[in-house]
C-alpha cells in the first residue's frame, strides 16, 4: 500500500490508515491533538507503516486481534521482560560468546549470560529483530515467548560457525583464526588497511605473519618459504592457475561476493592436496538472497559491478564483473602500475633509438573477470551451488621505427576459467556428506613478431601452455558427540597439461626454423580421513592422513596432517603442527622467449625424471598470550622442500647458467604478531625470521646457499582509527634484501666474453622499507540506510623511495664500430613501485 502525508494532522492520517488497510484504532483524542506528521511510503505493509509512525511521533501501537489496534502514548506503555536460551542451530550449544550488537526499531536493553538472554522493552510489539554477533538477524515473536519463558531460541551462524572460531578479530575485524589452525578472512567485515581502500584478498592475506610478496604483487605469495605455484587457490572449489590482475599487482578476484577466505599456513586439513605449501580457500556467498542488493564502484584502474538476486523463496543468484578502463584511459596509478610492471621488458614508451630517431609504439592492456553463482536451498536437509569464473588479460603492444622501416608485435592473452558444482545434505544432526565436482582451464599465448625491412630480417616467436583440470570429491562428516567428528572422503583429478614453443627467423640466407613441446595427463586419486577433538576450553586436535596416487609416477604417497592447541589457562594457550605433502604440478622457467621479459614461466606435470615430484615436510610450534586487550602470537617452524630443480620458479632468474641440477631447501622461521587495541584506536606489529637454504649438486660446489627470495628480517608495523564514519590506517613495512650471485670479472677473446662470477647468492641488494596510508568515509544516500556510498584514498610509498627488487645480469649482443656482432654483461635492476595514489568511490545498496 503507498501513502503520503505532507503536513497533516495525526489524526486524519490514522483514519486513512483505517480505510486502507481495513482495521480499527481505538486511542484517546488528546493523544493526536496537536501532532503533524509527514510521510511518503510506498508498497508499505501495516507493520511498516506502524514502525515508521512511532519513529515519527511518541506513540505505541498494541495488536488486540486481526483487525482492532489500541494506540497509546510511549510514556504510557508498560515494560514487558521476555527471555530465551540462545542456541547454534548446528551443535545445539548454547550460545556463550554472543554478544547483542542492536535491537532493531525497539528501546531496551539485552544480557547474555550462558546463552541465557533478557529483553526489557518499553512497549510490548508482534516481532523484534535481535542481531548476536556472528549470526544472523533472528526475529523473535513476543507473545510467544511471554507464553514460554526461556524457551529455546535457535540462531543460525553468519559467515562463519562460532563453534570453529579460537581468536575473532585476529589483527584486525573481519579477521578469525579458526579452531583447525586457518586463518579466516570475511572481506565484508574486514577493517581498513594500510595502502588499500577496498578489501583485495591477496593483498590483504600478506599482512599475516609468514606470508610474504619479495617481488610487491598481490599474486606473488611466498608462504613460509614456498613459491607462489607451491600455494593452492580455490575459488569456490575451482582450482586457480593464475590469480593476479596487470601481471600480479592486483588479485583477480572480486572481494565484493567472497563470504570467507581461509588460509592455512601449516598444519593443512587433509581435504586439501596438489600443493605443497600454503592453502587459500576462497568461498563466495552461500547465503540465498532475502532481497535484490548489490553495488558498483571504481577506482585509478578498473570498475566493477555486483548483483544478489533472490529468484525465489529458496533460489538466488549473485553476479559480477569487473573491467580495466586501462585501454582508454591512463591514470596516474595505472603509468605507475605500468612503469614498474614493464620495466627492463621489450613493453616501453617511445623512446629514442639514436639522436632524434624515435620509436613509435601503441600499447593496449587489460584485463577483466566475472563470476556467477547460483545458490538453491532444495529443503530443509539440502542445499545445492553452482559457481562459474573466468579471467582474462590482454596485452597487444606494437612499435614501429619508421627510418629504419622496422615494426614488431607483442600479443599476449592469460585466461583462467572454470565451473563447480556443489551438493550438501543433511541426512541427520550428526551426519552430513557433501558431493564436489569443479572443471578449470588455464590458456597462455603468446606471439612476438618482428619485421626489418632494410635488414631483409622477419621473425617469429611464439609460447602456450594450457591446463584441463577436471576433478570430482566425496565428503562425509559424522558427529559423534559434541566434541568429536570424523571426515573422510575421496577425491579425483584429472590434469592435461601441456607447453611449447615454435619460430622462425628469415633472412636472405634462408629461414631457420624451431618447434618444441610436451604433454602430459595426470590422473591423481586421492583417499584421506581426519578425526577433530574440540573442547574449545582446554584442547583442539586435529589429526588425519592422505593417501595420493599419480598416474605419471604410478606411486602413492602417504601424508599424516597434524594440529594441537592446547589452553594453559586464561591468557595462555600452545599449539603444534606438522604435515606432509606431494605436488605434481609446478611451473618451470624458460628461456626460449626471455627477450620479451615477461611472464618466463610455464606449468608443466611431473614426470620422475627431469621434473620430480616435489615434497614438503613441516613441523611447527607456537604459544599465544592474551590479557587485557594484548595480544601476542609466536609461531617457530621448520620446512624441509625436496625435488626442486634448477628450473623451477623457485630458482629464480639470478643466473647466466642455464644448467639442469636437482636439490632441496631447507627453512627455518618464527613469525611472531603482538597487537593492541584500545577504544577506536588498534595497533600492531609482526616480525618475521626466515632462514632458507638451498642445496644444489651442480650449483656452488655442492654447498649450501641462500635462496633466491630468503628474505632474512620482515617487519611492519601498522595502525588504525576510527572516528564516526572516517577510517584511517598507516602503516610501514622493513625487510632485508634478497640475494643475487655477483659478477667478479668478465673479460673478452676473440670476440667472446668469458664472465666469473662469484660464489651463489653471496650478495644481497640494499634493505627495503615503504610508508603506505590509506583513508576511507562512508555515508548514506538515504535516511533508511539502504543506499550506502563510500569514497577512499590510498597511498604507497609515501617518501618515494626507489626499492630495488632484483638483480641479475644479462648477456646481450651489440654490434661494435666495424659493425660486427659482439657480446657484453649488462646489469638488470627491477625496482618497486614509487609514490603511488589511488582513489575509489563506491555505492552498496
Amino acid at each position: 500500500m503507498s501513502l503520503s502525508f505532507e503536513k497533516e494532522p495525526l489524526q486524519d492520517a490514522l483514519t486513512t490508515i483505517e480505510k486502507a488497510f481495513d482495521v480499527k484504532f481505538s486511542y484517546k483524542a488528546e493523544l493526536a491533538e496537536g501532532k503533524i506528521i509527514t510521510l511518503t511510503l510506498k508498497d508499505a505493509s501495516l507493520n511498516t507503516v506502524f514502525q515508521r509512525l512511532q519513529e515519527i511521533v511518541p506513540i505505541v501501537f498494541e495488536k488486540v486481534n486481526e483487525r482492532y489496534y489500541v494506540i497509546r502514548n510511549q510514556s504510557q506503555a508498560g515494560k514487558i521482560r521476555i527471555c530465551g536460551v540462545l542456541v547454534d542451530s548446528k551443535s545445539q550449544l548454547p550460545i556463550v560468546e554472543a554478544s547483542v550488537v542492536n535491537i532493531s526499531q525497539y528501546k531496551g536493553t539485552v544480557t547474555n549470560n550462558n546463552g541465557r538472554f533478557e529483553l526489557f522493552l518499553a512497549f510490548p510489539s508482534d516481532t523484534i529483530e535481535v542481531r548476536f554477533l556472528g549470526y544472523k538477524t533472528k526475529r523473535l515473536i513476543a507473545k510467544e515467548l511471554q507464553k514460554n519463558p526461556c524457551e529455546k531460541v535457535s540462531m543460525e551462524a553468519d559467515q562463519y560457525d562460532l563453534g570453529t572460531v579460537l581468536i575473532s578479530n585476529y589483527l584486525t575485524s573481519g579477521i578469525n583464526k579458526k579452531t583447525d589452525g586457518a586463518l579466516s578472512l570475511s572481506p565484508s567485515k574486514l577493517g581498513i588497511l594500510p595502502g588499500l581502500t577496498e578489501p583485495d584478498v591477496l593483498q590483504s592475506i600478506q599482512l599475516l605473519p609468514g606470508i610474504q610478496s619479495p617481488n610487491e604483487t598481490a599474486s606473488g605469495l611466498f608462504i613460509r618459504g614456498g613459491t607462489p605455484d607451491q600455494n593452492l587457490i580455490l575459488w569456490d572449489g575451482i582450482k586457480m592457475y593464475h590469480s593476479g590482475h596487470f601481471f600480479g599487482l592486483i588479485s583477480a578476484f572480486n572481494p565484493y561476493v567472497i563470504e570467507e577466505v581461509s588460509v592455512y599456513k601449516s598444519g593443512t586439513e587433509t581435504r586439501y592436496g596438489d600443493r605443497i605449501s600454503g592453502v587459500i580457500d576462497i568461498q563466495t556467498d552461500t547465503k540465498v538472497p532475502e532481497k535484490l542488493s548489490g553495488g558498483f564502484g571504481f577506482n585509478m584502474t578498473h570498475a566493477d559491478a555486483y548483483l544478489k538476486i533472490p529468484i525465489a523463496k529458496n533460489f538466488g543468484v549473485t553476479v559480477s564483473a569487473r573491467r580495466a578502463f586501462t585501454d582508454v584511459w591512463e591514470t596516474f596509478t595505472y603509468n605507475n602500475f605500468s612503469e614498474r610492471v614493464f620495466q627492463n621488458t621489450k613493453i616501453t614508451k617511445s623512446s629514442e633509438i639514436i639522436e632524434n630517431v624515435f620509436s613509435e609504439t601503441e600499447n593496449r592492456f587489460f584485463f577483466t573477470d566475472y563470476t556467477i553463482k547460483f545458490i538453491g536451498k532444495l529443503s530443509d536437509k539440502d542445499e545445492v551451488m553452482l559457481s562459474t569464473l573466468r579471467t582474462k588479460n590482454e596485452l597487444d603492444f606494437t612499435s614501429e621505427i619508421e627510418l629504419f622501416e622496422e615494426t614488431s608485435r607483442d600479443q599476449l592473452s592469460i585466461r583462467n576459467a572454470g565451473f563447480s558444482g556443489f551438493w550438501k545434505r543433511q541426512w541427520s544432526p550428526n551426519f552430513s556428506h557433501t558431493l564436489d565436482a569443479y572443471y578449470s582451464r588455464f590458456d597462455f599465448d603468446y606471439l612476438g613478431t618482428f619485421r626489418g625491412d632494410i635488414v631483409e630480417i622477419t621473425e617469429q616467436d611464439q609460447k602456450r601452455n594450457k591446463i584441463k583440470d577436471i576433478g570430482l570429491a566425496y565428503n562425509t562428516t559424522w558427529k559423534i558427540d559434541e566434541k568429536r567428528s570424523l571426515q573422510s572422503g575421496y577425491q579425483f583429478s584429472s590434469n592435461d597439461v601441456s607447453f611449447g614453443f615454435s619460430g622462425f627467423r628469415g633472412t636472405e640466407d634462408g629461414v631457420t626454423t624451431y618447434d618444441a613441446g610436451e604433454e602430459n595427463i595426470n590422473n591423481s586419486h586421492a583417499a584421506f580421513t581426519s578425526f577433530k577433538y574440540n573442547n574449545k576450553n582446554e584442547l583442539i586436535i586435529n589429526a588425519g592422513l592422505r593417501m595420493n596416487y599419480f598416474s605419471t609416477t604410478k606411486r602413492a604417497f602417504f601424508e599424516p596432517r597434524l594440529y594441537i592447541e592446547k589452553k594453559l589457562n586464561k591468557r595462555f594457550s600452545i599449539n603444534f603442527s606438522g604435515e606432509l605433502k606431494h605436488q605434481a604440478v609446478s611451473q618451470i622457467l624458460e628461456f626460449n622467449t626471455a627477450n620479451f621479459g615477461l611472464e618466463n614461466q610455464v606449468w608443466a606435470i611431473a614426470n620422475g625424471d627431469e621434473f620430480p615430484i616435489l615434497k614438503s615436510r613441516q613441523i611447527s610450534a607456537g604459544v599465544l598470550f592474551n590479557k587485557k586487550g594484548w595480544r601476542i602470537d609466536l609461531d617457530a617452524y621448520y620446512k624441509n622442500i625436496s625435488g626442486l630443480t634448477s628450473f623451477n620458479r623457485s630458482f629464480g632468474n639470478t643466473s647466466v647458467l642455464e644448467t639442469f641440477t636437482e636439490g632441496k631447501s631447507n627453512i627455518y622461521g618464527v613469525d611472531v604478531l603482538i597487537e593492541k587495541k584500545i577504544n577506536d584506536y588498534q595497533t600492531w606489529m609482526s616480525y618475521s625470521y626466515t632462514d632458507n637454504k638451498f642445496e644444489f649438486s651442480l650449483i656452488n660446489n655442492g654447498l649450501t646457499f641462500p635462496g633466491n627470495y630468503d628474505i632474512r628480517h620482515y617487519f611492519r608495523w601498522a595502525h588504525s582509527y576510527t572516528i564516526n564514519n572516517f577510517k584511517f590506517s598507516l602503516g610501514w613495512n622493513y625487510r632485508t634484501g634478497t640475494p643475487y650471485t655477483p659478477v667478479t670479472s668478465q673479460t673478452q677473446a676473440n670476440g667472446d666474453l668469458f664472465v666469473f662470477i662469484g660464489d651463489t647468492n653471496s650478495t644481497r641488494i640494499p634493505d627495503y622499507h615503504r610508508l603506505d596510508f590509506s583513508g576511507t568515509y562512508t555515508f548514506n544516500f538515504d535516511k533508511k540506510n539502504n543506499w550506502k556510498g563510500k569514497i577512499g584514498f590510498s597511498l604507497l610509498n609515501i617518501y618515494d623511495r626507489k626499492n630495488l627488487l632484483e638483480r641479475y645480469y644479462e648477456i646481450r649482443p651489440f654490434l661494435n664500430q666495424d659493425d660486427n656482432v659482439q657480446f657484453r654483461l649488462e646489469t638488470v635492476d627491477k625496482f618497486s613501485l614509487g609514490l603511488t595514489p589511488n582513489l575509489v568511490f563506491r555505492v552498496d545498496f
